[in-house]
This record gives C-alpha cells, structure tokens and sequence, in this order.
C-alpha cells in the first residue's frame, strides 16, 4: 500500500502546482563556488588520443577504449601515436590500439566472496519453496558480481583507467561495468546487509573511503575518467546503514573523517552562500523576518576557470561521440548553448544527466529547440541516432530535457541527502564521545537544521505541502516536477508541521491507483530509463522511505 500511495504523491504535485500562486523568496548568491579541476589524463581525460580513436569510429561503444589498459609504458605509447600520420585512417587507429592497449577489462577479475553464506539472514524462516527458490536466485548475484582489480599483468609504466581498490568490489552490471559506481553503491550496501555478507560490505565501504582519502571526494565510478564528477553524496547514508546492522563503533570512527573530508568537498566546490528573506508562510512558528544567511548545493561542478577553450574540454570520454554531437548541434537558441558551454555548464549538465537526480526544466531556457532536446536525450546513448524521435512532442515536454542550467539549480534531493549526512556526521560524534556532546556534534546539528529550515524556506510549498527543485537565478520553483523531490520527506517529513504530511499523504491516497506499477522519474516519455512509462526500483525505494516517514509523524503515531 505503501508503494500505491507513493506512487500518486507526484501525480498530486503536479495537478496541484498548477494551480498554485505560491512564490517562494528571491535569494543573493554571495561569491562563488570554488572550480574544480578537470581530469587531465593525457589518454583517459582528455587530449588528441581520446579524440582520435573516438572519432575513428573504432569502437561500437565509447567506454570500451577508456576500458583498455595500456600494454606499453604510457610515454611509449604517447610516441607511437606521434608517428601516426595528421589524417591516419581508421584502419591505421585500430592498428595503433591493438598495438599499444589490452582489452577493456584486463586488469578486472572475478573474485570469492571470503564470507559468503548458503543461508543468508532473510530467507531465515522462509518455507515456502518458490519464494525461497527466487530469494536464493538473488544472493547467488552476489557471486557472480564480485570483481577485484589485478595490476599483475600490466607492465612497469603502463596505464589504466581503473582506480586503485585494495578490497573487493560489485559491479553493477552490464556488459559495460567494470568498475563500481557510486550511486549504484548505496544499493548494493543494502543488499550486502540483508544477505548477511557484512565483511564483503566493509570492504565496499573502505574502497569508497579510500577514494576520499585521495581525491577528497567519491567520484562517479572507479576510474580516472570519473574523478572530476561525484555522485549523490551517499556515503555517510552507507555507513550509518552498515553501523546499525553491525554496531561496529570502530568503523565508525575509522570513517568519521573521511565522511567529514567528503563533506567539506561538497561544502567548498558544489555550494553557494546565499541570503534571503523568508516568507511568512513558510516559517511555521518563526518570529523573526529578518534576512536569512545559509548554504545550498548543486550536483553540478564549477568548471569554467580550469576548463580549456576547446570543445573536447566538456565531454565525458566514456560517452564522447554524444557529448561532441551536443556540443556541435546548432540551436534555436545559439546565445544560450554558448553561454552554457564556455561557462562548463554543459559538461556540468551533461554528467547530471546520466542519474535521475536534476531538473532540466527552467522558465528561462523556453526557447530551446528540439534539436537540444533530442541530443541531450542522448547522454546516455552509445549511438547517435539521425533522427529526433521526439518532433511531434510539445513545447512544453521539450522543457524537460531543454535547460543545461544545472549549476542554478538548488535540487532538494542533494540538499536533503547532505542534510542527512549533516545528521549522520553528528550522531557518530556523538557515539564517538560516549554519547555526549562535542563541539564538532552541535556544530554538525547546526548545519543540519540551517540547511533543512533552508529547505523549507526555498523549495516547500505550503499551499501543496510539497517541495520542488529552486531555480536560483529566477526565484522560482522547477516547472517539471520530479520524483526526487520526495527525498525531503525521507530525510525530515517527522519534523514538518502536521498539515504538511497530512497535505501529502491526502493527496497520494487520492490518485493511488494512478501509477500502480511504480513511480516515474517525470511523467513525460522522454525514451530515457527513468521517465515515464519507466520505472526504477532506486527511485521506488526513495519513495517508500519518503512515505513511511511522512507517515511516522506524530499525527499519525497519535491514531
């Protein structure tokens, strides 16, 4: 019943936004964020080698070449492509790969999980053959997921794209995945936990600590590619998931900095200082109207100050062939894609756009054509189609893919994730101190109730009792509602004013059977795998822990 009722707390945002007046505070953005250096790999980042065997059309799929080790020290190599000639054919590429590169997926092999159980915890008591049969299937994943990196074969001075790892990781899956992911993590951490496998979890988490330790934050994945991009800020969320089912208070302190080193990377490169006056609706039993001084964050970096001129400065080398076909598709709104690409803003965007975490849709970009649409649809995408599929759509669906603003976009599900980081990083200090305040604890639970009651001001509607992406520029809430603003209801729903559950939860039992297969990212077919008619099962689990809260309010507790 639960997923039911999730799944119509969208649909009742979306009719209930249209009828809405509420216009939240206009805020000043105070300075600016600070840039974030782009990889600078000479084969796997950027540089003519990318360049060239990805526009050979070697490869079927991008990632497969910036999977490839190399087989010859990497100066070596460096000098084998100098010899090729300016215009070399794409025979004379593919020759100078199978020269100088292994296969992708040389350096990653299968592995034993040393804690593996035939008798995992949650098929304790389960009887019935078929539902035990189908949980069995599950776990057995585990086993065939488990990959460890092996340098052994690679000689002194060869490269790889895949990140150092000194424990054993899973890999999502796919014929493409060969490394972890950092989203993708958090849901493998549940798994781990409920089959029992608690040392193949540490494992996972130390790799992720590991990466903030050398490169101050978690990127996207476990390769070179990834470390100028992060992922939603999770980790702290794994941690806290794997303490509760261990109570392993010496991980804990193991971790406590390095969650608190993660944090400061979001705090310093992927937010802004900004002031507001906050409105009399939202402040519930606030007395006090003055200006406001708080924080927000965005997923995407800050990259114009260290970004080269040069178009390939903006591609993501996994999807290259895309990210080119973007940058040089000309628009119905030219002025705007050029703003958008000398400020970093399309690489920024375009590496949002491979989770289902941002809204694309912004009053200000209304003139964007479905050229920008069909190849931003395509980020995705291994191949590049010739035709848009998507030229009989509205105006108004092609809103939905047709803004690259995301560094103006406050998103509630990144604020409402740090806030519960915020939350997490002050309990464990407090565990850390025996259950006794610290300075480092109130001053954690300071930012944690600034950023929500931020929150609150900024992305709520008290006339819909929902939240929505803030656009920053215009002080206007998202057009386009998403599924990813429920996260504010996981994080904090117990703590709102009663009539905001009551809001919520009233309009979900409404239009319950809306939706009753699961719940869409938006609801507009845009082909891509989390919008509407398609689901994911992340998006369900976000969604059912955004109810249960809501539905843990004190009201409720009272009937």
């Amino acid at each position: 019943m639960k997923l039911l009722t999730a799944a119509c707390w969208a649909v009742a945002s979306v009719v209930a936004a249209a009828n809405s007046t509420y216009q939240p505070p206009r805020v000043t953005v105070l300075g600016q964020r600070e840039p974030q250096m782009l990889c600078d790999h000479p084969i796997y980042c950027n540089g003519p080698i990318l360049s060239t065997v990805m526009l050979s059309g070697v490869f079927d799929k991008d990632k497969t070449f910036v999977d490839m080790p190399t087989s010859k020290p990497v100066n070596d190599v460096l000098a084998a492509f100098h010899k090729l000639p300016a215009n070399a054919t794409k025979a004379q590429v593919a020759q100078f790969v199978d020269d100088n590169f292994h296969p992708a997926g040389y350096d990653v092999i299968e592995t034993e999980l040393e804690d593996w159980t035939e008798d995992p915890p949650f098929l304790r008591g389960v009887t019935d053959p078929v539902l035990r049969g189908y949980g069995m299937s599950v776990h057995n994943q585990w086993k065939q997921l488990a990959r460890r990196r092996d340098p052994s074969k690679l000689c002194d001075g060869c490269a790889s794209s895949l990140l150092a790892t000194n424990y054993t990781f899973i890999s999502p899956g796919g014929s493409t995945s060969r490394e972890f992911a950092y989203w993708n993590t958090y849901y493998i951490n549940l798994g781990l936990l409920r089959s029992g496998l608690y040392q193949t979890a540490k494992g996972v988490l130390r790799n992720l600590l590991d990466m903030v330790r050398s490169y101050g934050f978690v990127p996207t994945g476990g390769r070179v590619y990834f470390t100028d991009r992060s992922g939603l800020p999770l980790l702290a969320l794994m941690v806290n998931d794997y303490y509760q089912a261990t109570k392993d208070l010496s991980f804990v302190a193991e971790a406590l900095p390095l969650l608190v080193k993660e944090h400061e990377f979001w705090d310093v490169y992927r937010s802004v200082n900004i002031t507001y006056t906050p409105n009399s609706a939202t402040l519930s039993k606030r007395q006090n109207l003055g200006v406001v001084t708080s924080k927000v964050s965005m997923l995407g970096p800050d990259l114009f100050s260290t970004a080269s001129s040069t178009s390939s400065a903006f591609t993501r080398p996994e999807n290259f062939l895309a990210d080119t076909a973007t940058a040089k598709t000309k628009l119905a709104s030219p002025q705007l894609f050029s703003t958008a690409q000398n400020s970093g803003s399309l690489y920024a965007a375009s590496e949002a756009g491979t989770m289902p975490s941002v809204q694309y849709a912004n009053r200000t970009t209304a003139e964007v054509g479905p050229s920008l649409f069909s190849t931003a649809n395509r980020r995705r995408s291994l191949d590049i189609p010739t035709t848009n599929p998507f030229a009989s759509f509205t105006h108004d669906q092609l809103l939905v893919l047709g803004s690259i603003g995301i560094n103006d976009t406050a998103a509630v599900n990144i604020n409402s994730i740090l806030y519960q980081a915020e939350s997490i990083i002050a309990n464990f200090y407090q565990l850390a101190a025996y259950g006794n305040n610290t300075r480092e604890s109130i001053a954690y639970s300071q930012l944690a109730s600034r950023r929500r009651q931020t929150l609150i001001d900024l992305a709520y509607n008290p006339q819909t009792g929902l939240f929505a992406d803030y656009h920053i520029s215009t002080g206007q809430h998202a057009d386009i509602w998403s599924i990813n603003s429920l996260w504010s209801f996981w994080a904090f729903s117990d703590t709102l004013p009663a009539e905001s559950a009551h809001s919520a939860l009233e309009s979900l039992s409404e239009l319950h059977d809306k939706f009753p297969g699961g719940l869409p990212n938006t609801f507009y077919n845009t082909t891509l795998l989390w919008d509407w008619p398609n689901v994911q099962s992340p998006l369900q689990h976000m969604a059912i822990q955004s109810a249960a809260k809501a539905e843990n309010h004190p009201i409720y507790r009272k009937r």
